[in-house]
């Protein structure tokens, strides 16, 4: 192996990446870091920062630092390499170990490639984050970390305040919190004669394209108090094809831990609800909560929804509504237990009819290998078997039959029907279309209950990778969903399958060799069947 090799190492590194591969994508990384061991010069300059960007932008900062730290350790010296190996240490929430690393890229000289900016940018949140860590402004150390990143800031957005407008927004973020946490401000430029220059900054930076100057503008509109301006920007925030998870996510945090934001009060009651949403609908997007954090969440949405769509109207909503259908999903999932109220897997509530010509009313459906007629292969049957529908507060029975199952092997599902006539919750909408492949590739969620584990409720976001017939192949960046699950197409919140599998599986279309994904069944294929059974 040889430099020679790194087009096809970065070609396999972009397939494992964009298909949550993850298993494989660390393969690749270790072959990188093996080349990188073994040859005689340093990594190529270009393909060392393409490299480590194409893992940042996935968040495999566990992947990126050792990446970084054999390229540095091998002799690859370029002050962009060196600021992504203490960005990575950074983001998996080391703040000691990356400051060194700073320190020395900040006093280099200003030539090309210098991470001069940036590098003061990231000394500012290290110290930032170890000042809101401490939660005690009084201290003596907190208050150095203070001083320390408003400085930091300070003096790269003084340099040119037309470029290092981010570095801006964050010494206002930092006057606003001092001034609340009662820190004297001494010889400081005042927040809003400040924010006022940065506003105008942005303006000329087509703001409405750049998703960082958008986040800025968020944020200089809150320092002024313009909650309407500041809904509306997080609004076209949310949904700018830019804003993908990590992005989000980044802004919720110093929404949240540093302007002290939340749902109680405007205008956080508005923009983090939105901002949630988006965070979710973005790529590498996932929700994980109890149920009772999603009764408290579809109630903050609600709210939102109300007061946005007097101002905005319908069109600018799209991304907090289909949110909020998401949310309102997971009443329909239920936690399939024994009857001693331990999880063994997940299910979903149907209506008959949309199965069975000769019946309705509310069904549930799960796996065969959940819940089968015998209880063969591991499975509880009907009589051992009760649904949690944990988002109601509500548990049921099942009567002794399985209306109807087709085995493991096959189709793996089972209906089943309650005692007591079933949950007060809307079955869940079927897509009627195929599944198909196509560019962009389609996304899937998954709702369910994780390993079967008690009082949760996960909705992961998936890349489809495999499609036929009879089956669907999706890899997930998180936990897969457990056994019974349904799985939603990404517009509408319709499910187009069951999940029922997970692993090294084959590819549907006969590739080779095997890859790590997750599989479910085909809702249609499910349909057909039990329409062609008496």
């Amino acid at each position: 192996m040889s430099w020679s090799d790194l087009p096809a190492i970065q070609n396999d590194l972009t397939a494992a990446l964009s298909s949550y591969d993850w298993e494989t994508a660390k393969q690749v990384c270790d072959r990188v870091i093996r080349t990188i061991q073994h040859e005689p010069t340093p990594c190529p300059t270009k393909e060392a920062k393409e490299i480590l960007a194409a893992l940042r932008k996935k968040r495999r900062f566990e992947l990126m630092v050792p990446v970084a730290e054999a390229l540095v350790m091998f002799g690859q010296s370029a002050p962009r390499v060196r600021r992504q190996y203490a960005q990575a240490l950074i983001d998996q929430g080391l703040l000691v170990a990356p400051e060194s690393i700073l320190q020395a890229l900040a006093s280099e000289p200003l030539e090309d490639d210098s991470q001069f900016a940036e590098a003061h940018g990231l000394l500012g949140r290290i110290y930032k984050q170890r000042y809101v860590n401490a939660g005690q402004p009084q201290n003596t150390y907190a208050r150095t970390f203070f001083e320390r990143a408003l400085a930091e800031y300070l003096q790269v957005y003084r340099l040119n305040p037309s470029i290092y407008y981010w570095h801006g927004v964050n010494v206002i973020a930092l006057l606003h919190r001092g001034k609340a946490d009662g820190i004297p401000l001494q010889n400081a430029p005042n927040a809003e004669t400040l924010s006022r220059e940065i506003l105008e900054a942005v303006r000329g930076a087509a703001s409405e394209s750049d998703v960082f100057a958008l986040a800025t503008r968020l944020e200089v509109l809150i320092a002024l108090g313009d909650s309407r301006g500041a809904e509306e920007t997080a609004l076209t925030y949310s949904l700018h094809p830019d804003a993908d998870a990590f992005e989000v996510g980044s802004t919720l945090r110093q929404l949240q831990e540093v302007w002290r934001l939340t749902d109680q009060t405007p205008p956080g009651s508005t923009i983090l609800p939105v901002l949630r949403a988006a965070r979710l609908r973005g790529e590498n997007g996932a929700l994980d909560a109890t149920p009772a954090s999603v009764r408290h969440e579809i109630s903050q949405v609600e709210r939102a929804l109300d007061q946005l769509e007097k101002n905005f109207g319908d069109d600018r909503i799209v991304t907090l509504k289909w949110y909020e259908t998401g949310l309102q999903r997971t009443k329909s999932v239920a936690r399939v237990e024994r009857l001693n109220g331990k999880g063994h897997g997940t299910g979903w509530l149907v209506r008959a009819e949309d199965f069975f010509a000769d019946r309705t009313g509310p069904l549930l459906l799960t796996n065969a290998h959940v819940v089968n007629a015998d209880g063969s292969g591991g499975a509880l049957s009907p009589d051992q078997a009760q649904a949690n529908f944990q988002g109601l507060g509500t548990v049921f029975e099942f009567k002794d039959h399985v209306v109807w199952s087709s085995p493991p092997d096959k189709l793996d599902a089972t209906f089943l029907e309650f005692r007591n006539g079933g949950p007060n919750a809307d079955a869940m909408p079927l897509s009627t279309r195929k599944v198909e492949l196509r560019t962009p590739v389609p996304r899937v969620y998954v709702i369910g209950h994780p390993s079967g584990r008690d009082l949760e409720l996960s909705l992961h976001d998936n890349k489809l990778v495999g499609c036929n017939d009879n089956l669907l192949h999706y890899r997930t960046p998180t936990e897969p969903g457990s056994s019974g699950s349904p799985v939603f197409e990404e517009m509408s919140w319709k499910v187009i399958a069951l999940h029922h599998a997970g692993g090294l599986l084959n590819r549907l279309d006969g590739g080779t060799p095997p890859y790590q994904a997750n599989e479910g069944i085909s809702v249609l294929a499910i349909q057909s069947a039990t329409r062609q059974a008496r």
